[in-house]
């Protein structure tokens, strides 16, 4: 507002608008490498959970006593 009154001020209210246009570019950047980040990380615990069900699978179906070979 302060802007339409003072014209000198308009080059100072340009480079602040571009300034929050930049830092919101930036923000899109980051959240987009943090929701990789996230998915990477929850593909790699349901990789352990199915690797461990497996695992443990296997080793019901072996008697606990003695081994068969």
């Amino acid at each position: 507002e302060f802007s339409r009154f003072h014209v000198e001020i308009t080059p100072m209210l340009d480079r602040l608008l571009n300034n929050r246009k930049e830092w919101n570019a930036l923000k899109e950047v980051h959240e987009a490498k943090l929701a990789a980040i996230e998915a990477a990380k929850k593909a790699t615990e349901e990789a352990a959970q199915t690797a461990a069900a497996a695992k443990q699978a296997a080793s019901a179906s072996q008697s606990k006593t003695c081994v068969l070979s």
